[in-house]
């Protein structure tokens, strides 16, 4: 197989079963740490790092509906969560908070700090959520300025990151800049610029990425996840828009709960149709008794 058929036929690295294989398998955890430490600017540095969910077989076999995020632990205890996201949803930051809470330790015994590991939430976005101008938005608990108090951080052991690649322009990416290097590669890496397969984990990445797309049987699962994927998204679309019809028809308290009834028969999971419906997830779960 030639370079140049290999190159037009590469899979893409936003679609997260593409993106696991490349920075989530326990080879790649090189690719990955150089990856998180051009994205962190040394707070934290990381030299080494555990990868919590590396068993993509089995998830794609167990429920193909299944997120198929990165979780890791660094070697100072930082425990990170990356999400690939290409279609805005409508709900993606409320997602990334709740996300993030779930990532805390969720009792604290008598006599036991509150403080725990520092916890960061990645979402890799393929369209836009937020109206800011940067690419790159960084969100932490701050104390608004109220005079005569000015702008502090409260505290920054949960960090959320949005990466939204439709706003960055890989023709005007610094070839120093390692993060423009992976930026470019998720964004189309196709037109990445040269110079950065000199840095080696991003010629891994881009030699795992060839690797994938040239292996049938890899293009094939591929393949799969992506009318996985086009599928829950359009159920969630067409669910959403019933909700809102059947909200305004029957009333919306009873027209919301009818609707979480029906999308829990079809076995949609408690997330989506709180996402869905607007319903509190403890009704929803109640709802499934």
């Amino acid at each position: 197989m030639s370079e140049e058929s290999v190159v037009i036929g590469l899979l893409d690295p936003k679609q997260d079963f593409v993106f696991k294989n490349i920075f989530g398998r326990e080879g790649k955890k090189p690719v990955l740490i150089s990856f998180l430490n051009s994205l962190l600017k040394d707070n934290p540095h990381i030299k080494d790092l555990h990868l919590d969910n590396t068993d993509i077989a089995k998830i794609l076999e167990e429920d193909k509906a299944s997120r198929l995020d990165i979780k890791a632990t660094s070697d100072n205890g930082t425990k990170f969560d990356i999400e690939i996201q290409v279609k805005n949803t409508g709900e993606i930051p409320q997602r990334a908070v709740h996300y993030l809470a779930n990532m805390m330790p969720h009792i604290v015994k008598t006599n036991e700090s509150y403080k725990g590991p520092h916890v960061i939430g990645i979402w890799i976005l393929g369209e836009n959520v937020t109206e800011r101008k940067n690419a790159i938005s960084e969100a932490y608990m701050t104390f608004q300025p109220s005079d005569p108090d000015p702008y502090q951080i409260m505290t920054d052991s949960a960090r959320i990151f949005f990466i939204e690649l439709p706003k960055f322009n890989p023709q005007n990416a610094d070839s120093r800049d390692l993060l423009a290097g992976w930026l470019s590669f998720l964004q189309n890496p196709v037109f990445l610029d040269k110079e950065f397969l000199n840095v080696p984990e991003m010629n891994d990445a881009m030699e795992t990425l060839k690797y994938i797309s040239a292996d049938p049987e890899t293009r094939a699962l591929a393949d799969l996840r992506q009318k996985t994927i086009n599928d829950h998204n359009s159920e969630i679309t067409v669910a959403r828009e019933e909700a809102k019809a059947e909200g305004v028809a029957i009333g919306e308290e009873k027209g919301r709960k009818e609707t979480a009834v029906r999308l829990l028969s079809r076995g949609i999971s408690h997330n989506d149709i709180a996402e869905i419906t607007g319903l509190p997830l403890s009704i929803v779960r109640d709802l499934q008794k």
